[in-house]
């Protein structure tokens, strides 16, 4: 029972440690394309030290604030919203953006601005660039974010080479609990197999020994 409890805990670790993996690529690609990486139908991200979010109302963003997004419909948007939309950066680049709806923009989609910029965005949002609607917010991990920020793709590093490393001290741990309890089931079975042949052994002896008897007590021929 011991042996099968550490087994499935070591497993589970396993799976655990190879979904934080996977989530750990997702999350690299996702950053890659500028794209939120949902979980459960919510993400988050660093709001950049751009300041155009800076204010005073309860959904006003400050810089390395995390936002957490919901992936929402778009037709949920409503005037007042702060939702989350792809803007071009360049010609090759796309960044994410996080602005407030103000109106319906007059080539269609909603228009969009920063609640500390002096003009409106100049794209609008549609439902090609839509990407999430703002839910919340954490300040208080500020510091934390920043340096993540700053310094993500050696973190990203960081996190899968130790990742990778439990990984493999998981695998060849779950490994050496199998050749453990293979070889103790071998031992338990050889040790059956020994106590068999010594009940028969015995039992065989025991048989001769009756055979023994039951031909003294036979009547010799005169």
């Amino acid at each position: 029972m011991k042996k099968t409890l550490t087994i499935v805990i070591t497993s589970v670790a396993l799976l655990i440690l190879m979904f934080s993996i996977v989530i750990m690529f997702m999350g690299s690609r996702a950053i890659q394309k500028n794209e939120p990486l949902y979980i459960f139908g919510y993400s988050f991200t660093v709001v950049a030290p751009t300041g155009s979010m800076l204010g005073d109302l309860p959904d006003s963003l400050d810089n390395y604030d995390i936002a957490i997004i919901r992936k929402g419909s778009y037709d949920e948007i409503e005037i007042g919203m702060v939702i989350v939309f792809q803007a071009e950066y360049n010609a090759n680049d796309k960044v994410l953006v996080i602005h407030r709806v103000v109106g319906l923009h007059p080539d269609g989609g909603y228009e969009t601005k920063g609640d500390n910029n002096p003009s409106v965005d100049r794209d609008p949002v549609t439902e090609t660039n839509f990407q999430g609607i703002y839910v919340s917010k954490i300040t208080f991990l500020r510091p934390l974010s920043e340096l993540a920020a700053n310094g993500k793709n050696i973190i990203f590093l960081v996190l899968i080479i130790v990742l990778a490393s439990l990984l493999i001290s998981e695998v060849m741990n779950i490994i050496k609990q199998i050749n453990h309890a293979k070889k103790e089931e071998m031992i338990e079975q050889n040790n059956a197999d020994i106590e068999a042949m010594k009940a028969a052994e015995k039992e065989k002896i025991y048989q001769e020994i009756l055979e023994e008897e039951r031909q003294k007590k036979l009547p010799k021929d005169e």
